[in-house]
């Protein structure tokens, strides 16, 4: 729910619109979706906007940062949508199991300060990255057919294997059983003061991507303060056991996705340049080999 001054804007007014009709495609997401008749819609910076001249409100489609699976997607409508700036909209119905990959709810609350009311499905995609459909109106404009339009877009969504910038395959083979490394230092002296030691600190963290599917994560922090000759030290230690893979992301590169054992999702951005690998635009060291191997079984 971002840019929500524009979405107010549109919920009062529908001639900011274009003229895009009928069926929309977007082969990087592996997404397509059909506009219903007598609707027209456009790209937004937070999504598809589609809007009809005789309908107050609108639809918005917006794709996921990560995949999610449907009791994933339970649990985030359950938290509601809370992006400050007036912009709060809890769930004030019982939410249902449309399809096999789908639910949807009725919501309730404000947006940029003024009342709204929306009807928002959640889709999971099974190749990759799902979508969220809302119908959404000010409060004393909504109606039971609002449900009915956000449905509508439902029922015409397809998804399909994404079209990537990259060779996924290449990139799975390029990673499997290997060792992804980040390490950051900083330290500092006092100068000229007898017995002080300063202070800095050290972070490495690292993934171990398995051959056979499953990954380990390590992370630890070590943070050291003090002045005549104490110092205080901390350290935490983290491990957890999940599937790994690389997906198409939103923007048709490559994406390394940690699924953990526990339900939570980690995404992570592929680029490499100039020999170097980065996740989310952070140099990472790749190994595989001595010491440096990763610990699998």
């Amino acid at each position: 729910m971002k840019n929500s001054i524009t979405l107010l804007a549109l919920l009062i007014s529908t001639s900011l619109f274009g003229q895009a009709t009928g069926k929309v495609e977007y082969k990087h997401l592996g997404v397509s979706f059909t506009i219903p008749d007598g609707w027209m819609g456009q790209e937004a910076e937070m999504g598809y906007l589609i809007a009809s001249n005789n309908i107050p409100g609108l639809i918005l489609l917006m794709p996921h940062d990560q995949p999610y699976t449907v009791e994933q997607l339970k649990t985030q409508a359950q938290a509601g949508l809370n992006e400050g700036n007036g912009t709060n909209l809890q769930m004030s119905g019982a939410i249902s199991e449309l399809t096999s990959n789908a639910v949807g709810a009725e919501f309730n609350g404000t947006l940029e300060w003024q009342p709204a009311k929306a009807y928002i499905i959640g889709m999971s995609n099974p190749h990759g990255y799902g979508l969220s459909i809302m119908a959404i109106t000010t409060s004393d404009k909504y109606n039971d057919s609002y449900p009915g339009y956000a449905k509508a877009v439902m029922k015409s969504v397809q998804f399909s294997q994404p079209e990537s910038k990259e060779d996924i395959g290449e990139w799975k083979e390029w990673m499997k059983g290997v060792k992804l490394t980040y390490m950051e230092s900083y330290s500092s002296i006092s100068p000229g003061v007898d017995g002080m030691t300063g202070g800095g600190y050290s972070f490495s963290k690292e993934i171990d991507l398995c051959s056979a599917g499953y990954f380990i994560y390590y992370g630890s922090s070590n943070i050291s303060t003090g002045s005549d000759n104490s110092s205080a030290y901390s350290n935490s230690k983290d491990s957890g056991n999940g599937s790994w893979d690389i997906r198409v992301g939103p923007d048709g590169n490559p994406v390394l996705v940690l699924s953990f054992n526990t339900g939570e999702t980690a995404s992570y951005t592929l680029t490499y340049k100039d020999k170097k690998l980065y996740l989310n635009g952070t140099r990472y060291f790749r190994t595989k080999e001595g010491q440096y191997a990763p610990s699998c079984n």
